[in-house]
């Protein structure tokens, strides 16, 4: 501990008496013992008084005059036991002005008066810390490193100990240095049980937390403080406007209305309830939220900016007050944009919000089409404006504008209009657009009709890592339309990991187009190895139009290894599906096989009813099928004695155009 010396001991007996009781009930002495004469006294009230109100405008937040009123004492101070804390008072609003002169010019005069002995044993520690802010603001950690340290090592008392480790650790912060910052004052935090301590720490985690990126951590700490102490931010305006001014900035704007409504509800002075009403009525129309069909935040500030027109006509910020008032109404619906246009012609913020409105209520009227081709003029309108209305962005706001427009389409089952409006939409767009849980099912399934690559590399990366089934089997269907056989192998692949039975089941054709996209051997023979595995999806997708090319190719498979009978009995299911769907897609030839089952089983009337079944699609049959259709008829006719329905079919075959090399042609010819 350092000595007192003599001049000390009567500062401290002094400061016994300035800041005991009002009525100053001991009596003024000096170092000796002595009275102290009246006048002397008086001066010393007089300061003292000063002092007082110095650090009074400081608290208001008025520090300009804090300042001027604190240099004029300095200046003209002739009380010597006093000029410590005039000194320091003359300092710290120095230093509250974040100017590079005043703080140069602080550290220089503080630093001196250390030196010098003029700052008292109990301001040191104080001289100390300010010390420290002062260096940080010139950039000089390691002179803030000496003071901090000074704090530490000099004083024996254990709350200006952890002061100093609290102000070392704004050192660490200032270099960056914010695992260190943080494990200083975490220390404190664990073991203090001094609440003002433990706040003040608990204040600057919340600060170094910011600047570390852990925002979750500064706001659940913030969140404490403002429970347990927060008297610690109101009885200080100035401190308390620097830390709204913070939390605004870190959009904790809650927090900032907690601080605010506190401030409000202690608050005497006319102006400095004026003041935060207009603070608070500010920081709500920043929290508006354009998801809240109340508007709640805005109509509370509503109330604020009523309240100040209406109690404090006079005040500074009355313009602003009215024209705020304007825009609420605007966007209230109650009065038109073009009359708010026309009354702030002057003013380019409003002339923005006007413009703002406009979109917002074309956006509401669904006219998005109208938006998107007049996207020039809102141009100008700024990212800020656009946080004020609820939007991070006017890009976001026109996002909203294309996936309103685009879920319009979807709901009516305007795929092709879709694929359009998907070519002029933003990768956010149709990120948030194949996000949205209400949207994702019909934006593939319209994809599915009408592909898009560009929708579609999206949509792939973004369900990368997806669990869901459906999706990898709606990609797979859209890569099979784009044509990309290997990207819809690997969504089958991926429906295979997920596992989901019922989509499986519903996969189980398109992974057959998947496999047949490959267009080789080996991938079919691959999946009629699967087919084999699970029948039970051949008889889930009968009623599904893709079974027909299913069962040709099933029973051309079947046939080519020999399975002659199962072959037949798939054929004659694809014969049913064609009728029952209408969809000759593989007459005559199916037709033509089944008759020459029949025949070789000897249903002749069967094969007669199958060969003139194949005749009426007149439209697909070939020459070729025409030989080979009236040849076996003949045949039957021949063998059943029906003379002259066999010299009919005889005749039509021989009037065939030739064609080389047809074997039944040839036959027909000789009979």
């Amino acid at each position: 501990m350092i000595k007192i010396s003599k001049l000390i001991l009567a500062t401290l007996i002094f400061f016994h008496i300035v800041y005991a009781k009002e009525d100053f009930y001991y009596s003024y002495i000096n170092a000796n013992g002595e009275q102290i004469a009246e006048q002397t006294k008086q001066q010393i009230q007089n300061v003292y008084d000063l002092l007082n109100h110095i650090n009074q405008l400081k608290r208001d937040g008025r520090i300009d005059d804090a300042l001027s009123l604190a240099e004029e004492l300095y200046n003209t101070n002739k009380i010597e036991i006093l000029q410590s804390d005039v000194i320091l008072a003359y300092c710290e609003l120095m230093l509250k002005k974040e100017s590079k002169r005043f703080v140069v010019q602080a550290s220089t005069l503080l630093e001196k008066a250390i030196n010098n002995s003029q700052i008292n044993e109990e301001g040191l520690a104080k001289a100390y810390m300010l010390m420290v802010d002062l260096k940080l603001e010139l950039n000089k950690p390691n002179e803030a490193t000496y003071f901090a340290n000074n704090i530490i090592n000099t004083f024996d008392d254990p709350v200006t100990q952890t002061y100093g480790k609290i102000y070392l650790a704004n050192v660490y912060a200032h270099r960056k240095s914010y695992p260190a910052a943080i494990k200083i004052l975490y220390e404190i935090l664990t073991k203090t049980k001094d609440i003002e301590v433990a706040t003040i720490v608990a204040d600057k985690l919340f600060d170094i937390y910011l600047l570390d990126d852990k925002r979750d951590k500064a706001y659940e700490l913030i969140n404490q403080v403002l429970h347990s102490n927060i008297e610690f931010y109101v009885n200080d305006s100035y401190f308390a406007i620097q830390k709204i001014n913070k939390l605004v900035k870190a959009d904790m704007p809650e927090f900032a209305v907690t601080i605010l409504e506190e401030l409000l509800k202690r608050a005497t002075k006319a102006s400095s309830i004026e003041d935060f009403k207009y603070r608070l009525a500010n920081i709500y129309m920043d929290m508006f939220d354009r998801h809240d069909p109340e508007m709640t935040t805005m109509l509370k500030a509503k109330e604020l900016y009523k309240d100040i027109f209406n109690d404090f006509p006079e005040s500074q910020h009355i313009d602003k007050v009215k024209m705020y008032m304007d825009e609420i109404l605007m966007r209230e619906g109650k009065v038109e944009p073009s009359t708010i246009g026309l009354k702030y012609n002057d003013s380019v913020s409003m002339q923005q919000k006007v413009l703002l409105q406009e979109l917002l209520l074309n956006k509401k009227n669904k006219e998005y089409e109208l938006i998107l081709r007049q996207k020039k003029i809102y141009k100008d309108v700024s990212d800020t404006i656009a946080q004020r209305f609820g939007y991070a962005s006017l890009e976001e706001v026109f996002d909203e504008v294309n996936i309103d427009m685009i879920k319009e389409y979807l709901d009516q089952g305007m795929c092709s209009e879709l694929s359009d409006a998907l070519k002029t939409a933003r990768r956010e767009t149709l990120n948030m657009l194949i996000e949205e849980e209400a949207t994702k099912y019909k934006f593939f399934e319209c994809m599915i009709e009408a592909p898009y690559e560009r929708a579609y590399m999206i949509s792939k990366d973004a369900f990368v890592t997806s669990r869901d089934a459906k999706i990898y089997l709606y990609l797979e269907q859209i890569a099979l339309g784009l044509k990309l056989p290997q990207d819809a192998m690997e969504f089958s692949q991926k429906v295979d990991m997920v596992g989901d039975p019922k989509v499986l089941e519903e996969e189980f054709l398109h992974r057959f187009r998947t496999y047949a996209a490959q267009n080789d051997s080996t991938s079919m023979q691959r999946f009629f190895i699967y087919v084999q595995q699970h029948p039970e999806y051949i008889v889930a997708n009968e009623n599904n139009p893709l079974i027909i090319d299913f069962y040709y190719q099933y029973y051309l498979h079947l046939d080519l290894n020999g399975q002659k009978e199962k072959a037949m009995d798939i054929l004659l299911k694809l014969y049913n599906k064609q009728k029952e769907f209408n969809a000759k897609v593989y007459s005559p030839s199916v037709e033509i096989e089944l008759a020459m089952k029949a025949k070789n089983n000897g249903d002749s009337a069967k094969a007669l009813e199958y060969f003139d079944e194949a005749l009426k699609e007149t439209r697909m049959i070939k020459n070729k099928d025409l030989a080979r259709i009236y040849y076996e008829q003949a045949k039957i006719y021949e063998a059943n004695a029906q003379k002259e329905l066999y010299d009919k079919v005889v005749s039509q075959c021989k009037q065939l155009k030739s064609v080389e090399d047809d074997f039944y042609k040839k036959l027909c010819d000789k009979m």
